[in-house]
């Protein structure tokens, strides 16, 4: 079942879980599903606790988009509803905010049939923040249930997976996101098939590695951000008739050149390989480490791309290996066939499993109090091909 599929099931069972553990890649749709389905709840235009067996039609489990609560929503200012997050420019959710947070829910709902706590980044709290959750999550305050929003389970505790009810958000095809950049966006073919694959199943990054702008409605937005029909599938289907309004275009809320930036990085990649002078090779490494380590907002993004260039790499090693013919097609940075095709053979063997073992642990270490200066140093420096360094 779909995730929209499900929740208008517990929307129309009238039955709404104390907890809610939205998975998946696409942060921001989670979240723009989170606030539909509050909204839906709330909206002061359809009266969602009558009897009336007309309740279970499609159009009077939809919200008015007319109403205070609605117009509150979208605006991003409902008293109700509340966000935990990690603090900016930290890496996790401390206990301090969720004893906050408790502090909060003391009191009764201000004007919200149900208050929504949503958790961003839940993957994020610590041991002792996800055990303060989990005493509220096993006694919830009065009219209150909450929405944990995280990448996967791997990193809850098995205690707070237990006491919410999954669901998951599954990526979109590649022939999907294509399709959508392209016949949405005008995007050309070849660059959407290289934003769609370097996305991992995440249409706003499909989108971002695509340089496209946000757009948003005229008269109507999500969470206090503008959105465009290409963002707003999952909404659509909760939400009918919402895209109807006029799509107007504003202004990017990024303003990164990420195709050339992405074709940057890769081209420094490639001089860490081609360079057969090791002193050079090194003083690459430290220069870029000391470039990225600039830019931490970027660095998931980074490692993204650092990780399916090592992957292209393991590629050509295979196909050369078995004699295979390489074509572009089979690549994610297919533009860089080439370049792939001369460095790859020479290197060892082993190179692409050392190299993404070595993007692993920085990764794992990033997520640390670790200098990021440092372990991108360690990185670079390591997957120096061994021949270069003799």
């Amino acid at each position: 079942m779909y995730p929209v599929d499900e929740l208008k099931t517990i929307l129309l069972n009238r039955r709404i879980p104390n907890a809610l553990l939205f998975t998946g890649s696409c942060e921001q749709e989670k979240k723009k599903v989170a606030m539909t389905f509050v909204k839906n709840i709330n909206c002061l235009g359809r009266d969602l606790t009558s009897n009336d067996q007309s309740i279970g039609s499609q159009s009077d489990s939809i919200a008015c988009n007319k109403c205070g609560a609605c117009n509150k929503i979208d605006a991003a200012m409902h008293p109700d509803i509340i966000t935990v997050a990690p603090e900016p420019e930290k890496k996790i959710i401390k206990i301090a905010q969720i004893r906050e947070l408790c502090g909060a829910l003391v009191s009764k709902p201000h004007e919200a049939r149900m208050r929504m706590v949503i958790i961003e980044d839940a993957h994020a709290m610590n041991r002792e923040s996800a055990n303060a959750l989990l005493k509220i999550l096993e006694e919830p305050p009065e009219r209150t249930f909450f929405v944990l929003l995280s990448a996967s389970l791997n990193d809850l505790l098995p205690t707070i997976i237990s006491r919410c009810r999954h669901i998951r958000f599954r990526p979109l095809s590649l022939a999907q996101m294509v399709q959508r950049l392209v016949a949405e966006c005008n995007v050309p073919s070849s660059t959407a098939r290289i934003a769609a694959s370097s996305s991992n199943g995440d249409m706003e990054v499909a989108m971002m590695f695509a340089n496209i702008k946000h757009k948003s409605f005229s008269q109507k937005s999500y969470g206090g951000k503008p959105v465009c029909k290409s963002c707003l599938q999952s909404d659509e289907i909760i939400t009918q008739g919402v895209i109807e309004q006029e799509c107007v275009e504003t202004e990017p809320t990024y303003t990164t050149d990420w195709i050339s930036l992405r074709r940057w990085l890769l081209d420094q990649l490639f001089l860490l390989v081609k360079d057969k002078n090791s002193s050079s090779a090194y003083l690459y490494a430290l220069v870029l480490a000391e470039k990225l380590s600039r830019e931490t907002a970027r660095m998931p993004y980074y490692i993204s791309l650092i990780k399916l260039w090592l992957r292209d790499i393991a590629l050509v090693r295979y196909l050369s290996k078995n004699g295979n013919l390489v074509c572009s097609d089979k690549f994610v940075n297919s533009d860089f066939v080439h370049e792939l095709s001369n460095i790859a053979p020479g290197l060892p063997e082993n190179y692409p499993v050392r190299g993404l073992e070595a993007i692993h642990a920085a990764e794992i270490k990033l997520k640390t109090n670790a200098s990021v200066r440092l372990v991108l140093e360690q990185f670079f420096l390591s997957i120096i091909p061994e021949c270069h360094q003799g």
